[in-house]
């Protein structure tokens, strides 16, 4: 199954079989176009829908499902308050990564609309993979209270050196502990994410927790 939507008005859906790529079909099963929706979810559902009907394919026969849209990067761009959603930013390590913020090289209107919060636990590696701090739960805790005082329901998580954090698993204890304290929430842990440079990964993590809903 693949799904495209276009960057105008109409969502376009088509399902192919790629075995059947050298066919004069060129794998090509079933297509469909329908008008694109306010919410782009449910134009997306409808096209998918109609094509799992032509073609009478079940979904167990589904390899993967793939969407291209700029709806998303559209919000971002357009600094649309209506698609973006607040997100709280939690950040670990004991010694670090306060000299430099989070939304550092935002620009400042999406910054004004994205950032909820920003807090610090005890955690985060160093370049060799040993523990810079171990994670303390009851920080964690405690910046949860917070967070859910302002409402907050996308939150990051996002520690120093995590992609190479292969014994620890920092990041992904710490948002056990969110969805645990938050029941609910979009929980974002950047070493899913992007790779080695903290910054990078932690902008991409944050766009990425503004649009998920």
């Amino acid at each position: 199954m693949h799904s495209l939507t276009t960057t105008g008005t109409n969502t376009d859906a088509v399902a192919i079989d790629p075995s059947q790529q050298s066919e004069a079909s060129r794998g090509v099963l079933a297509h469909h176009k329908t008008p694109t929706t306010p919410d782009v979810t449910a134009g997306i559902e409808a096209a998918v829908r109609a094509v799992l009907e032509k073609s009478a394919l079940s979904t167990e026969s589904i390899a993967s499902v793939t969407v291209g849209t700029t709806h998303f990067i559209n919000a971002v761009v357009e600094q649309d308050a209506q698609r973006l959603q607040r997100v709280a930013i939690l950040r670990m390590s004991k010694s670090f990564l306060r000299e430099v913020p989070p939304f550092s090289e935002f620009p400042s209107g999406l910054t004004s609309i994205i950032r909820g919060y920003v807090g610090y636990c005890d955690g985060g590696l160093h370049i060799d993979g040993s523990e810079e701090a171990p994670i303390v739960e009851s920080q964690v805790v405690e910046r949860c209270a917070d967070i859910k005082k302002l409402g907050l329901t996308a939150i990051v998580i996002v520690g120093a050196f995590s992609p190479i954090d292969e014994v620890f698993k920092q990041e992904d204890r710490v948002r056990d502990i969110v969805q645990r304290e938050i029941p609910g929430a979009i929980v974002v842990v950047s070493h899913e994410v992007a790779n080695i440079g903290l910054l990078e990964r932690e902008n991409a993590s944050i766009l990425n927790a503004s649009i998920l809903k």
